[in-house]
């Protein structure tokens, strides 16, 4: 296997981050690495600034906001660093558990940031965390516009199989990784997303403070990759040259 692209990571999350970070391209990884909040962004920049084979998205990731950790300053400095992001994630909806009880408060969140993000300027590449949530996601994006306006890519979807159909048929990018290909529900969508929209993730480091290394993220990659290539009944060589021309393709969309 050559080069292998990992659409959704956390790379700040990581206790040997700097490490990592230094190894990545030797060990042929390009990455999409998502952040939580504004702040984690702007260090991110600047911290990993050196490694050309990593890019940073700006997020607001839903359970910050679920759990009332978002705060005003916060959503205003997200809004402040829109024109230089390209990327822009992990935003979304959560209504899993107790976090259904802010669901207002989240969509209302998401419309605002949706909002600026498409007043600063569309054609940008936003990856989206939908649990529970697909349908009022989707509902958004379509009365905003923004599927139409940028390339949306959804990690780990969980949604119905109605709901990937609708998915599907926004032209949204999907990412799957080792632990959504542990449940039956997660084979079946990975199994039928268009292989012309198919990524890899790891969404890993799970949790701030982590351990990982650089031949733990390469060895997922791989054994994802081989693992969706059996369940697609494809040669992983061929599945690899697929999602290599997609990530590729979808790193060089954004127009700012």
């Amino acid at each position: 296997m050559d080069m292998l692209y990992d659409m959704h990571c956390h790379l700040d999350f990581a206790d040997e981050a700097d490490q990592v970070a230094q190894g990545s391209a030797q060990a042929r990884i390009e990455a999409l690495s998502c952040t939580v909040v504004p702040t984690s962004y702007v260090s991110d920049q600047d911290r990993f600034a050196a490694y050309e084979n990593i890019r940073f998205s700006l997020g607001m990731h839903p359970w910050w906001v679920a759990d009332g950790r978002v705060s005003e300053v916060d959503l205003a400095h997200f809004e402040s660093l829109l024109a230089d992001a390209p990327f822009i994630g992990e935003i979304g909806l959560d209504f899993a558990g107790d976090r259904k009880k802010s669901k207002e408060h989240q969509i209302a969140v998401l419309t605002r940031l949706l909002q600026a993000i498409h007043g600063a300027g569309d054609g940008r590449v936003i990856t989206f965390h939908a649990v529970h949530a697909a349908t009022p996601l989707m509902d958004l994006l379509d009365d905003l516009g923004t599927f139409e306006c940028n390339q949306c890519l959804f990690h780990w979807f969980q949604g119905s199989p109605e709901e990937l159909s609708r998915a599907v048929a926004t032209g949204a990018a999907f990412s799957v990784g080792k632990r959504m290909l542990t449940t039956e529900r997660g084979e079946r969508i990975a199994a039928a997303i268009p292989e012309a929209q198919l990524l890899l993730e790891t969404d890993e480091p799970a949790h701030e403070g982590s351990s990982w290394s650089v031949a733990a993220w390469r060895q997922q990659l791989e054994e994802t990759l081989i693992s969706l290539a059996r369940l697609r009944g494809v040669s992983p060589l061929s599945l690899e040259a697929v999602i290599l021309r997609n990530a590729q393709a979808l790193l060089a969309h954004p127009s700012t």
